[in-house]
């Protein structure tokens, strides 16, 4: 990043002790829990599931929406490149990489700022809001999308401002992209 003691450093440093304080008031990371340790990692696992489904059924029941929901999908796998490169880039540490709770979803140590899961999650919600309204089966998008943000960071795989950062990236994005395309 840059300098231990350069003010970037000092901002960095106490940017994340708010998000453990805040990761600590959830009672994220921790085991003590069980039955909502098992839901978030349920959760941060198989998401990906009712997502699916729910653009599925979208397309299966309404004329037109297979235009709307395939060009989110390809605007999401975009975002999801640019989160992956963004992560890499920026190399911050998770949660569990700085030992401060066990690595719950056994993943890997790259760079967690911002989520790719949130960000791509945030793509498709923003990309398809103008059409929630008419086909309910996406209001189900950001809601999912919530949902996997929280359980991303109960399961101790992110900070809190990493999840938010990829939802609000992903959904500015998703948003803009499609409105740019017409």
């Amino acid at each position: 990043m840059s300098h231990p003691s350069s003010p970037l450093s000092v901002v960095w440093r106490a940017w994340r002790a708010g998000d453990w304080q805040l990761m600590t008031w959830m009672g994220a990371g921790r085991a003590d829990r069980p039955w909502r340790l098992q839901l978030a990692i349920g959760l941060a696992h198989w998401s990906w599931v009712p997502l699916v489904l729910s653009l599925l059924l979208c397309v299966a029941q309404r004329a037109g929406a297979l235009v709307p929901v395939a060009t989110a999908m390809g605007l999401a796998t975009l975002v999801q490149v640019l989160a992956k490169r963004s992560a890499r880039w920026l190399s911050a540490p998770r949660p569990f990489a700085l030992g401060l709770c066990p690595n719950h979803l056994a993943h890997g140590e790259r760079g967690g700022m911002p989520s790719t899961h949130a960000a791509v999650m945030g793509a498709l919600a923003g990309a398809l809001a103008p059409w929630m309204a008419m086909w309910p089966e996406l209001a189900l998008v950001p809601v999912i999308a919530a949902l996997t943000a929280w359980a991303r960071v109960h399961a101790g795989a992110h900070f809190p401002s990493d999840v938010l950062v990829g939802l609000a990236l992903g959904a500015a994005l998703g948003r803009q992209a499609m409105a740019a395309l017409g």
